[in-house]
């Protein structure tokens, strides 16, 4: 006969702990999917490349993901705005035109950038004058060279950049040298 403080039996004790681990088991997996479920869904990934040289170019999206927070007495829903990238073919720089302005009167100083972009690989024009004088340096661009005016601005950190559809010359892009520019 066993007494009040006997070890209990193996079977017993084999059972217990087999509850105890399957127990353990179930609050692991009931907490996992209820932090994924609050943590909302994972951020889309559909990306497309049809060149080998890409560039990728953040656009604002109006999609949204939506996340549940639950409590026992109120439930709290909360929407942030997605943000979607969005991966474009980038031409090699030589088939890119670019042309330098100058807009704050350093004699040569188009000329100079221009013979940078020129070893770097683009098709340089003539390098002109740009009145009236700019603060901050831009880089233009035509309708269909947003990614190469982005791969190019990369070289003129302070540049703001913008579509100009309406450029007057033959370039594909137009650098405009401010005030801010930096050599």
């Amino acid at each position: 006969m066993s007494g009040k403080h006997a070890a209990p039996a193996k079977s017993t004790m084999y059972r217990d702990l087999a509850t105890m681990l399957g127990a353990i088991g179930v609050v692991a997996v009931l907490v996992y999917f209820g932090l994924s479920a609050l943590a909302g869904p994972p951020p889309d990934s559909d990306t497309s490349t049809t060149s080998s040289a890409t560039t990728a170019i953040p656009t604002p999206s109006t999609t949204t993901g939506s996340s549940v927070a639950t409590s026992t007495t109120t439930t709290t829903t909360t929407t942030t705005p997605a943000t979607t990238v969005t991966t474009l073919a980038v031409r090699p720089p030589g088939e890119v035109r670019v042309i330098v302005l100058n807009s704050i009167g350093v004699t040569g100083l188009a000329g100079q950038v221009s013979a940078r972009l020129a070893d770097l690989g683009y098709n340089t024009l003539t390098p002109d004058n740009y009145s009236p004088a700019l603060e901050q340096t831009r880089v233009w661009y035509l309708p269909g060279f947003e990614a190469e005016a982005y791969v190019l601005a990369a070289e003129f950190p302070d540049a703001l950049i913008e579509q100009n559809p309406d450029l007057a010359v033959d370039a594909d892009i137009v650098v405009v040298l401010g005030e801010t520019y930096e050599a």
